[in-house]
């Protein structure tokens, strides 16, 4: 039997793969390696414990002290407010709610709708949508599996279908008084979920005319009004109301047409939830935007509108609310707030807390280390501890 012999080829190839005999490339370069003793241990929890607090105490005293934040709740059970109760969706019970500011507030100051009890997260919940509808696709029935359990209502599919759109927040909120401090409701959702999430549907059109639309509002036009505005025949007239209702689209009492592809087959957004959208506004409508931005908790706040102008200390701000969304069903609560924002935010009271606990929870770490150390001293490298 032959035996393998090495040939020069393979010796040298060897040699030349072996690493030179320099420090760095035998790895005897000199390495920090610390010990890690017991006091190091100590002193370096004690020390990020004190940070931490610290931390939290300039979150609290100095950021916090920019935010300034009143909270009232107007329904559900422990309503500071009986008369804004509700049983039934779309009651649109009118009652007014007052808050008064405790300090300056300055401007913008926020106007936010919080709900509690309410599972936005919920998986089935967070997937009952379509998305290409969203972008204004006209899907049929068939291709909306996604937005089961709920893609029709009656003899109509939903557009947009899902629990998520057809769960919208539809109280009215309006700032009555003071007279001479406006809430806007544009602007309050992300620019990009307005620019690249939301269209309305395909074929859809409208415009101003200067046609009666008195004969024809929400329902078929004659074809020479349609045509005279440009719009496809089988438009249907409204009556504009104007400001952030209509985006600043038109003006109020002018007059308009719109259309929509399949009045007869689909159910729009406009027709579910009057109150809140507009017809030539639709799924571009901001509280619907807002509001299809899901909340990871169950206790959440959504930005309804912003006050433009400061709000001096002791100022009472008067909100008009008409109440839809009810919360009975499902046992949750409802508030309206108003608040500022630092830099980091409008609620601080977590971030701070959650600080603070991280420093306290590490100085006690540390201590309850020290008092081991100090009752039960074991030296470092003590090798009476190895014999059995």
């Amino acid at each position: 039997m032959a035996m393998a012999t090495e040939t020069p080829s393979s010796t040298s190839s060897s040699s030349s793969s072996k690493p030179g005999d320099e420090r760095w490339r035998q790895q005897k370069i000199p390495a920090f390696r610390p010990l890690i003793t017991s006091e190091v241990v100590r002193t370096t929890f004690f020390v990020v414990g004190v940070v931490a607090m610290a931390v939290a105490w300039i979150l609290k005293s100095a950021v916090g002290a920019d935010v300034v934040q009143k909270k009232i709740q107007y329904d559900g059970d422990g309503a500071d407010l009986d008369a804004c109760k509700i049983k039934t969706a779309n009651a649109r019970k009118v009652c007014n709610v007052t808050l008064t500011a405790g300090r300056r507030m300055r401007a913008p100051v926020y106007v936010y709708y919080e709900l509690e009890n309410f599972y936005q997260n919920h998986q089935r919940y967070a997937t009952s949508l379509n998305a290409e509808q969203l972008l204004g696709s006209n899907k049929k029935k068939g291709e909306l599996s996604s937005c089961s359990p709920l893609k029709k209502n009656g003899s109509k599919v939903l557009s947009p279908c899902g629990l998520i759109a057809n769960s919208l927040f539809n109280d009215v909120i309006t700032l009555k008084t003071p007279a001479d401090l406006t809430m806007r409701e544009s602007k309050i959702a992300w620019r990009t979920d307005r620019k690249e999430k939301f269209k309305q549907p395909h074929r859809f059109d409208w415009s101003t005319t200067d046609r009666d639309v008195s004969g024809c509002l929400d329902k078929t036009c004659p074809a020479d009004i349609c045509a005279s505005a440009s719009v496809h025949t089988g438009c249907r007239g409204y009556v504009c109301v104007g400001g952030d209702y209509d985006d600043h689209k038109c003006d109020a009492g002018q007059n308009a047409v719109f259309y929509y592809r399949g009045f007869d087959y689909y159910q729009f957004l406009y027709q579910t939830f009057p109150d809140i959208v507009s017809p030539i506004v639709g799924v571009e409508n901001e509280h619907f935007i807002v509001w299809m931005r899901l909340a990871g908790l169950e206790h959440f706040r959504k930005l309804y509108g912003r006050i433009t102008d400061e709000v001096s200390e002791g100022t009472d701000l008067t909100f008009e609310i008409v109440n839809n969304f009810n919360v009975d069903s499902f046992d949750g609560k409802k508030y309206l707030v108003i608040a500022t924002t630092s830099t980091l935010g409008a609620n601080l009271t977590a971030l701070w807390q959650a600080w603070l606990g991280f420093g306290v929870a590490t100085v006690v770490f540390a201590a309850a280390l020290t008092l081991k150390r100090t009752v039960s001293k074991r030296d470092l490298g003590d090798t009476s501890y190895l014999v059995s």
